[in-house]
């Protein structure tokens, strides 16, 4: 594909592309002791890779707090997922999976995160506690989907909405314990955005469909809206778009909330947990809003 990702040197790390289309590693930093200039040059990276992967950082929940918001001006603090609350820390999702038979995985679908809200999250910054081998991650690049697509279906996406829903979510992926289900029925999110949004930094095209919270595309019959969605939520699927993580205890991800899609791999676990903490950040001043066609402007500093 044309305008393959390359090798960059910024002024406190370097990235190296995973894939010509999506993913980079950051060497040579911690990330806790970056400055003004570091996170700044960490904004544009991860708007240009989409996704990024660090080894043996071991960030404290402060830390990946501290990160997180160099994205965004507000942390996310789940409404219905366990979280680090008790330990004071109610902005750390904690992500834990047991292979027992009253498990069932929430994350095995290509979904971008909280999209049936008005401000959904900007970005997440996700650490591996405790991963068995197998059970990876997934990213894949939602502006490269885009414009893969023929001219007429980019014409048709970037003409409707769809309606998102956290109750939808839960009955449509039937996950979830019956606590669960009631704490999503007693804070049901609802939030219609456009199916092509234009990215809130670079400009970019992005499909902003996803396969979790997405209810139907507005206006259009059960039926249609279906089969019009599948179409778009498997480009998620393609390899071409792809980056996978197999992660170690400590490594870090990061990814752009609104140009990627992710997906967790149940896999084989056995008796082995598997143990993930994620910081997420948004704003209000950041909202999903239609692509028109219009030229993409400079890239900018700053969520």
């Amino acid at each position: 594909m044309s305008n393959a990702l390359e090798t960059r040197d910024y002024s406190q790390f370097r990235i190296v592309p995973r894939t010509p289309v999506i993913g980079g590693w950051i060497e040579g930093c911690h990330l806790s002791e970056l400055n003004g200039q570091g996170m700044a040059d960490l904004r544009e990276a991860l708007w240009t890779y989409g996704a990024l992967f660090a080894r043996k950082q071991n960030l404290s929940f402060d830390q990946m707090k501290q990160v997180a918001l160099g994205f965004g001006d507000r942390l996310e603090e789940h409404t219905f997922a366990p979280t680090m609350a008790a330990q004071g820390h109610p902005e750390v999702m904690h992500i834990r999976r047991r292979n027992t038979a009253d498990t069932t995985s929430t994350t095995d679908v290509w979904h971008h995160d909280v999209t049936a809200r008005k401000h959904p999250n900007i970005m997440s910054v996700l650490q591996a506690s405790e991963v068995p081998f197998g059970a990876d991650t997934l990213w894949s690049s939602m502006t490269a989907a885009y414009r893969w697509l023929p001219e007429e279906l980019k014409r048709f996406y970037a003409s409707v909405e769809v309606e998102h829903d956290s109750l939808y979510l839960a009955m449509r992926h039937n996950f979830g314990t019956p606590e669960i289900l009631d704490r999503i029925a007693a804070n049901r999110e609802h939030a219609i955005h456009p199916a092509v949004i234009a990215h809130h930094v670079t400009g970019e095209p992005c499909l902003f469909v996803g396969n979790a919270y997405v209810q139907r595309i507005k206006g259009y019959p059960t039926d249609a809206s279906e089969a019009l969605i599948k179409i778009v939520t498997d480009m998620s699927k393609m390899p071409e778009f792809q980056v996978r993580h197999q992660w170690e205890p400590g490594d870090i991800a990061m990814w752009d909330n609104f140009g990627t899609t992710h997906y967790g791999v149940s896999a084989v676990i056995g008796n082995h947990p598997r143990e993930l903490h994620r910081v997420a950040s948004w704003s209000e001043s950041v909202t999903p809003t239609a692509w028109t066609g219009n030229d993409t402007p400079a890239l900018k500093a700053v969520a």
